[in-house]
């Protein structure tokens, strides 16, 4: 039988949003937590190794909407943009914990649409102002091609893959009230990817608890939740399982690409620890508000053990 235990708390401080990192311990204890405003390639750098038990993030897309200060995503060669996302997923590998997950939601473009050249005139749509300072590669009759799917999350993975990831679940998100994308000569594109990289053969699995939760499928249907000014959030409702399934309470979750907190906030209900690097202040201080609106919730949530009475697998992979 259970044996009820005493509920640690979370390591929370005062002022969750940092702008310096000068002072912070170098142990990495300061960072958890916090949300870092800042240069996200950086600040994983000043993390120590196997640090993290799991990373959820959502990087900006190759050509999509701009909102403030970002760097990644407004290359001129969508192959540019996978080799920087790749120094990014370098840096992860080795924060990351030696028995921990990566999940990386990632979506793919068209050439020839978004930010590229065709929106003018009669094309023009009112999310054009996210893309006139963005310069496109010009079409080559080759990959670069008009109408082209770029195949991007399928290219990271495989470079993520070069670089020893161990590719585990190529998780379909489809989206049953997906962003409009209308064309008359091709099928409406209703889901985005969520690959499930570990970086050894061992790793932490709870299978009993996402059978629970419906989450034991490489499918998962889930509507999107856009909060507030950032419109490209995925959904509380999408992460927290996989927060559940995937760590263990008070666990550290990180995300390096934490825009309005939405992993902050599923870590929080779920009694894990987060850390969230973010460039864009808006979002910051967007994250911040959410995250002190959020200790309500976890003042009067039960134990989760009350909740889900699960089996604990360590998953060697074959």
């Amino acid at each position: 039988m259970y044996k009820k235990k005493k509920r640690k708390k979370l390591l929370f401080k005062n002022n969750i949003v940092i702008y310096d990192t000068k002072n912070l311990n170098k142990n990495g204890i300061d960072f958890v937590n916090k949300i870092i405003c800042g240069d996200s390639l950086k600040l994983i750098k000043e993390l120590p190794d196997n640090f993290v038990n799991l990373i959820i993030t959502s990087p900006p897309y190759f050509g999509c909407r701009i909102y403030g200060n970002e760097t990644l995503g407004r290359e001129e060669h969508p192959l540019e943009y996978v080799t920087n996302l790749l120094k990014y997923s370098n840096e992860l590998k080795r924060v990351l914990n030696k028995e921990g997950s990566f999940y990386l939601n990632i979506g793919d473009v068209y050439f020839g649409t978004k930010g590229f050249v065709r929106n003018k005139g009669k094309y023009a749509r009112k999310t054009d102002k996210h893309y006139k300072e963005h310069k496109i590669a010009k079409p080559n009759g080759k990959y670069l091609q008009y109408k082209q799917l770029l195949m991007l999350p399928e290219r990271v993975a495989m470079g993520m893959q070069e670089q020893g990831w161990i590719l585990r679940n190529k998780i379909i998100w489809e989206k049953p009230n997906p962003v409009p994308s209308y064309s008359p000569d091709r099928r409406y594109p209703v889901y985005e990817h969520i690959f499930h990289f570990v970086k050894s053969r061992k790793y932490y699995f709870d299978l009993n608890m996402a059978k629970q939760l419906n989450y034991h499928r490489d499918i998962i249907r889930c509507g999107i939740e856009p909060f507030g000014e950032h419109q490209a959030s995925y959904p509380e409702s999408l992460i927290k399982p996989l927060v559940l399934t995937t760590s263990k309470e008070n666990d550290i979750v990180l995300d390096p690409f934490m825009g309005s907190g939405t992993t902050a906030i599923a870590s929080i209900v779920s009694n894990r620890n987060y850390i969230g690097f973010e460039i864009n202040e808006k979002f910051c201080n967007l994250a911040e508000e959410r995250i002190l609106n959020s200790k309500k919730t976890i003042e009067n949530q039960l134990p989760l053990k009350e909740t889900y009475q699960s089996d604990i697998h360590f998953i060697t992979t074959r």
